[in-house]
């Protein structure tokens, strides 16, 4: 058992692409904490379907929400491509899924997108908006850094750190810190419908 967690977190479809929700914040947080970034990213796709974690969460758990044997990994970004990647969590783009699906989750940053004009309205990082010129480190799966579907901004040459399998790095966070995340108005989707009920996922 790495932590017990009061109320369940909900990771079916409809929830983890539908916007901000808590299994999302909970891997995010994790990943950002691992390797110290300013940013924690994950996509919506990574996080595994299946019951709600709840009562005593054990490593097996987390297993389950993201069982890839691959690491988190740290990327140097300018912010100007950081605020690419924001607006590629709407994915507008993206050849699979649902047209309303949401395709990310964040740490430590705060993203408004206006669905109906496909835009982003605001984006900031520790409270501060994004400085196009200045680099930020974000913590992301390796997957992302060579993914062709999602976060297209994101490739191998901006990867200047490597830290623990990602399961690896759910569990000593839950130990260190616990498992207990919040909505915290970290993703607000205007102009748009829930997301779609979905039967399965990319990553």
């Amino acid at each position: 058992v790495v932590d017990r967690v009061n109320e369940p977190i909900e990771r079916s479809g409809p929830v983890v692409h539908g916007g901000e929700c808590r299994a999302g914040n909970f891997v995010a947080d994790a990943f950002r904490w691992a390797l110290d970034a300013d940013v924690g990213l994950s996509n919506a796709g990574g996080l595994r379907q299946g019951d709600p974690l709840a009562d005593a969460v054990t490593k097996a758990d987390l297993i389950s929400l993201i069982p890839f044997e691959e690491p988190v990994v740290l990327a140097s970004v300018t912010g100007a491509e950081l605020h690419d990647v924001f607006r590629e969590m709407a994915a507008p783009d993206v050849d699979f899924g649902e047209d309303d699906w949401w395709h990310g989750h964040v740490a430590n940053a705060r993203v408004v997108w206006d669905a109906d004009a496909d835009l982003v309205l605001e984006a900031t990082v520790g409270g501060e908006p994004i400085d196009p010129e200045r680099r930020y480190t974000v913590a992301v799966s390796e997957y992302l850094l060579h993914s062709e579907h999602e976060f297209p901004t994101l490739a191998q040459r901006h990867r200047v750190d490597e830290g623990p399998i990602q399961y690896e790095a759910l569990a000593a966070y839950a130990r260190a810190e616990g498992i207990d995340p919040a909505i915290e108005g970290r993703i607000e989707i205007r102009g748009r419908r829930p997301a779609s009920a979905i039967t399965g996922g990319d990553r």
